[in-house]
């Protein structure tokens, strides 16, 4: 089958034109945190585009984390694309199509009853099956298949083990042309049992993965203009084949109804607005077709309920919004004022007084656990794992598994990796920490594996004892069963993509003119009786006059002009410590002859003086301040350069510094890729240190960019 990659970007648009009020979105994330309920990413997206997405440090949106059961509804597409491909009934029996023979007069168990866990075994009999997936069809359930709903993570096993005794292929290597490739996901990985991809547990995925997988099922199946999946499946797995309501799951509050209890589809569950998938410790694709809405969440807590608590609070406030013809209206949708909802930069840490340990976990003492000052932070030593250092700030550490046990470390990440050279194989975790001193004397240490939802919780306490436990314990083999292979553990730092050409701010991107630009602005200020801490706040990505029109409101324009023209005079003059941002040099060689352009606030005559003066290349395409009638953060220069490069806007990328320009780029429909060390707090689509993180070469065969990003 032809694998066709779909490199779009999900559309950023404002939260109000799509009618989702940006204080409901603001209040969804703090109810999250101030929940304890230890939120690591969310994406909001309604229509098919993006209103919100955030991350809680020391997660990143960008870097795949295990998802555990949401895994199962890739499972179940799987089955759907055999059986659309008239390769697999959904009435077969299981057994003939695994070779299994079953024990003598035991009814036949088919790929629906295992889709529906609906096998007729009991949770009993689940429990004591081992890791074989065909083990399942070897026991006599005990109630008639069809009739009884029990969760079962085996029956999901099993698919998996059929989708690769009639392909050949793993199940990740059957999706990867039919669902992966065409939803844009990339490289994922899935642990192996008994030889067989797991199904049931296992993927790997960003924020982003599961909000393009439920976009496309609430979109019946399509997908970027084109149907993926099929349709007639869709629509078959979302219904509540299997009755839950007696299923013991998660805790509803009184007269609340519980999202465990309304049904059980293809694989997904049925809830409150819609349908989901679902993965342990609150992982969640939630699709609800009813408001064109889909909210994708990673996150870490014993009350999952009370994570769609939040979420059904936050879909009400968008109902009321709706029947009161707010900002999603036509009419408000055309306008488009607004910039898209704030992504501050947000951390797990703050919420570190109600992020507890798991229900009936104790702290232990175990041998061979410890914390020692070191002067600057502590040393922790972690059975199983091994040294970690620990600062006042999030420390990420990628830590390998060697070949002798002795020999383990923890390395930075981007470290030498010569120590460890088994390619694929699960021997990496990486690792966050992070400690302070509490006001009694004892220490609080918070070890985050950033690959998966778990933490684990250390303290020291004032006579020196040290403890720890999970705040939500992993569901298999403790650390050892976290380890990942390099394609997740590294995924920051080499994410890939396409796009239709790059476009590139200049000043703080390309060039560093800090210096002669705030030493010029502050003694504007100052002639002017304007704060100069506000005057900087504000310029950085703006066309002067228009930062004048901000900061002297009623002065009339043509003032502004005619200073903005004389501080253009004194910046193209004063180009002493103007140098080249690093890495600048060799991105703008490795773009000869590749669609790119530059687009900045500056003058043509000042955008030419500071790459002379940096000892940069003028792009071919250039658009300057001459060029467009409204500056960052309005869209208009990136959408004229992407136009004036004959491709759509939605699918370039921005590279930018500034928050006015990150916000123009998102405004724009377009990726962004934040450089700098402020840039990550204004929500890009990816952020990197400068521009050595940005590499780029031609795409095989095709037209256009292919970018890899090392965050």
């Amino acid at each position: 089958m032809t694998s066709t990659f779909s490199s779009r970007p999900l559309v950023r648009r404002s939260s109000e034109e799509l009618g989702i009020p940006t204080a409901a979105l603001l209040a969804l994330a703090d109810r999250l945190a101030e929940d304890g309920l230890d939120p690591h990413a969310l994406l909001v997206a309604r229509r098919g585009e993006v209103a919100f997405e955030t991350a809680w440090a020391p997660y990143r949106q960008d870097r795949p984390a295990l998802v555990y059961s949401a895994s199962k509804t890739f499972t179940s597409l799987a089955i759907g694309f055999l059986a659309d491909e008239g390769r697999v009934s959904l009435d077969a029996a299981a057994a003939d199509l695994l070779a299994v023979v079953p024990p003598t007069g035991a009814p036949v168990i088919t790929v629906r009853h295992l889709l529906t866990m609906n096998t007729g075994h009991t949770s009993a009999q689940i429990d004591a099956l081992g890791e074989d997936p065909r083990e399942l069809l070897h026991v006599t359930p005990e109630r008639e298949p069809g009739t009884h709903f029990a969760y079962s993570s085996p029956a999901t096993h099993a698919l998996s083990a059929i989708v690769t005794a009639l392909t050949g292929e793993a199940l990740t290597a059957y999706l990867r042309p039919r669902l992966l490739d065409p939803l844009g996901i990339g490289e994922r990985w899935m642990r192996s049992r008994g030889g067989v991809e797991h199904g049931a547990s296992g993927y790997h995925l960003t924020v982003e993965d599961l909000a393009r997988v439920a976009i496309m099922l609430g979109a019946g199946g399509a997908f970027a203009g084109a149907q993926v999946a099929p349709a007639w499946y869709v629509e078959e797995m979302s219904r509540p084949w299997s009755v839950t309501a007696s299923f013991d799951g998660p805790a509803a509050a009184a007269g609340e109804a519980n999202d465990w209890a309304l049904g059980y589809g293809y694989q997904v569950w049925r809830s409150t607005h819609g349908f989901r998938l679902d993965g342990a410790a609150g992982q969640f694709g939630l699709v609800i077709p009813e408001h064109d809405l889909v909210l994708a969440y990673q996150g870490a807590t014993a009350d999952t309920q009370a994570t769609l608590r939040a979420f059904w609070a936050f879909v009400d406030a968008v109902a009321v919004a709706e029947a009161a013809g707010g900002a999603g209206s036509p009419a408000a949708g055309a306008a488009g004022a607004a910039l898209p909802a704030p992504s501050e930069a947000r951390d797990t840490w703050d919420a570190r007084d109600r992020i507890a340990l798991w229900p009936g976990e104790a702290p232990s003492a175990e041998e061979g656990l410890t914390l020692v000052d070191t002067g600057d932070g502590w040393s922790l030593t972690l059975p199983d794992v091994g040294e970690l250092p620990v600062a006042t700030r999030w420390t990420e550490i990628l830590f390998r598994k060697q070949a002798e046990p002795a020999a383990s470390a923890a390395t930075g990440v981007g470290g030498d990796d010569s120590a460890c050279v088994r390619n694929g194989e699960a021997d990496r975790l990486h690792l966050a920490t992070r400690g302070e001193t509490r006001p009694d004397g004892s220490v609080l240490v918070h070890v985050v594996d950033t690959t998966s939802p778990h933490r684990m919780i250390v303290t020291r306490d004032a006579a020196g004892a040290v403890t720890a436990g999970w705040h939500v314990p992993p569901l298999a083999n403790g650390w050892e069963g976290l380890q990942v292979p390099a394609s997740v553990a590294e995924a920051r730092g080499t994410t890939t993509t396409d796009a239709a050409a790059l476009l590139l701010d200049m000043d703080g991107t390309l060039v560093d003119s800090t210096a002669v630009v705030e030493r010029l602005w502050t003694q504007w200020s100052i002639e002017h009786g304007v704060d100069p801490a506000r005057t900087l706040a504000i310029i950085h990505g703006r066309q002067g006059q228009d930062s004048m029109a901000l900061l002297l409101p009623d002065r009339p324009h043509e003032i502004n002009l005619a200073e903005n023209r004389e501080l253009l005079v004194a910046e193209t003059a004063q180009t002493e410590g103007v140098v080249a941002i690093p890495g600048a040099a060799a991105l703008l060689g490795a773009l000869e002859g590749l669609p790119h352009a530059l687009v900045t606030s500056a003058t043509r005559e000042l955008a030419q003086a500071r790459m002379d003066a940096a000892g940069l290349a003028m792009p071919p395409l250039a658009v300057t301040a001459e060029d467009v009638a409204r500056s960052k953060p309005d869209p208009e220069g990136f959408v004229a350069a992407a136009r004036a490069l004959g491709v759509e806007p939605a699918a370039c990328i921005v590279v930018e510094d500034s928050a006015n320009g990150i916000a123009a780029g998102l405004a724009a429909g377009m990726r962004v890729i934040g450089v700098g060390p402020h840039a990550a707090a204004a929500g890009p689509t990816w952020a990197v240190a400068d521009a050595t993180g940005i590499q780029v070469s031609p795409i095989p065969d095709g037209a256009g960019v292919r970018v890899s990003i090392a965050g």
